[in-house]
């Protein structure tokens, strides 16, 4: 089987060669159609990325290119940029070749439009006969107009409009509000190409410098514990071929990472080969704003501690069947008769120093939060030793009783204590309902103290 290529030694004086281009110069330099007909084969078919551009025997083709001509009279000079020919059989070849062709803008600069010229012809000897033809952009524009539908050439168009699109297009992707970035679907997604807003908002001054960072592949670029989440909404939106939107974090020039918003899909390039185009824009102020209100949502204002919300939310998560846990109500007593006899800031003020109090004798791993009022509690996911967890009640009880006799002493504030421990339950219900007769039993009982029983 015979095949050539650019790279084969000779190949401008190939015959499939010259075939190819001496129907390109009558086609596109020459705009001669007369020479342009005498080059298809009787049976010879053209498609093409328009709705329109299939034709199906020699008339139907020249007819199809004649109207193209008439829509685009003025000559398009074109450079073959790479050429591959294979004999599939004797006399018949198949044939590839990247074009670039030349426009000029209005400044007279040579702009370049890439596209892929496939197809096959019948050689004999130095003549030759085209018998399929097709034509389509290269894989980036192609790929890109399926992400941002954008039309360059249809039956209604005029080469001011093909020039004017390409620089439309060309100003969106490099100043849209965000970037740009495109990988082949496949391990760690070999970078395809990005556009300049995507280098800006990552700190690199270009495309060498940020894939020499990543080693290529834009996967690298991304947060560790995030990659697999990446990998795998991308990989089920590349299954089903729909759009996908996820948020991560991308890592910047300076090593810190930013939280991104990523709206992308698969789509296919000529060559078969499948690439995920992402719009990317950056929601770290976003991100920030959204935790504090996260965290204003879950949190007491006047302590920092937990509220009811936030610690029912992180107490379901981590209350499974069959756990064992210890959780214990906290009342502070005698809190109305210290704001009546002090105010309300002195109130504040003892409240605010029970949560201090309480965070500096339990272990970090307890949840802290103010139910409400007076009332709060304390939660370990793990049973505690009874023994241990009265030396944290009394020592706690000690502190905070020493700080209303400095303070506040007619009000004679102190703590009543109610807690369970074990894995008798996991609803967090029953356990505030346990630990909540405990603690009014304690009240009943004149106050300032604690009573604990354990959960089977």
């Amino acid at each position: 089987m015979n095949y050539f290529s650019h790279k084969t030694e000779g190949y401008k004086e190939f015959p499939v060669y010259l075939t190819l281009k001496t129907f390109l110069d009558s086609h596109f330099a020459e705009r001669n159609l007369e020479k342009t007909f005498a080059m298809l084969d009787e049976e010879v078919f053209s498609s093409g990325t328009g709705e329109s551009d299939v034709a199906v025997g020699r008339g139907e083709v020249f007819q199809m290119l004649q109207r193209k001509q008439n829509l685009f009279p003025e000559t398009i000079p074109y450079e073959i940029k790479a050429f591959h020919a294979k004999e599939i059989t004797e006399g018949i070849w198949e044939f590839f070749a990247n074009l670039n062709l030349v426009f000029l803008d209005e400044q007279g600069e040579k702009q370049y439009y890439a596209t892929h010229f496939s197809g096959c012809l019948k050689q004999n000897g130095s003549s030759g006969k085209l018998t399929s033809l097709h034509m389509s952009e290269t894989s980036y524009f192609s790929a890109v107009k399926t992400m941002f539908p954008l039309r360059f050439a249809t039956e209604n168009t005029t080469m001011d409009k093909v020039r004017e699109a390409q620089r439309v297009f060309d100003i969106m992707c490099q100043n849209m509000p965000g970037g740009i970035i495109s990988g082949y679907a496949e391990d760690g997604f070999p970078i395809y190409f990005v556009n300049d807003k995507f280098l800006e908002m990552l700190g690199y001054s270009s495309y060498e410098e940020y894939n020499e960072a990543v080693g290529g592949l834009a996967l690298n670029g991304i947060h560790p514990e995030d990659q697999a989440l990446v990998s795998q909404k991308i990989m089920e939106s590349c299954a089903v071929g729909t759009q996908y939107e996820i948020e991560y974090r991308i890592q910047r020039k300076n090593g810190e990472y930013m939280s991104v918003y990523d709206m992308g899909r698969i789509v296919t390039t000529p060559d078969q080969r499948e690439i995920v185009i992402c719009v990317l824009l950056d929601m770290t102020e976003n991100v920030k704003l959204r935790d504090v209100l996260l965290q204003e949502s879950v949190r007491d204002e006047l302590t920092g501690l937990y509220n009811r919300r936030g610690a029912l939310r992180n107490m379901k998560e981590v209350l499974l069947p069959g756990t064992s846990c210890t959780f214990a109500i906290l009342d502070v007593d005698n809190l109305k008769q210290l704001n009546d006899l002090y105010n309300h800031q002195a109130g504040d003020h003892a409240l605010q120093t029970f949560a201090e109090l309480a965070k500096r004798h339990f272990g970090r791993r307890t949840l802290l939060a103010r139910f409400g009022g007076d009332e709060f509690i304390a939660f370990v996911p793990f049973q505690l030793d009874k023994r241990f967890i009265e030396r944290v009640f009394q020592s706690l009880q000690r502190s905070y009783c020493a700080f209303i006799e400095a303070h506040y002493p007619d009000s004679q504030s102190s703590l009543s204590i109610g807690c369970v421990t074990g894995s008798g339950t996991t609803e967090i219900n029953k356990l505030y309902q346990a630990a909540d007769e405990l603690m009014y039993h304690v009240k009943r009982n004149g106050k300032r103290g604690y009573k604990i029983i354990e959960l089977e």
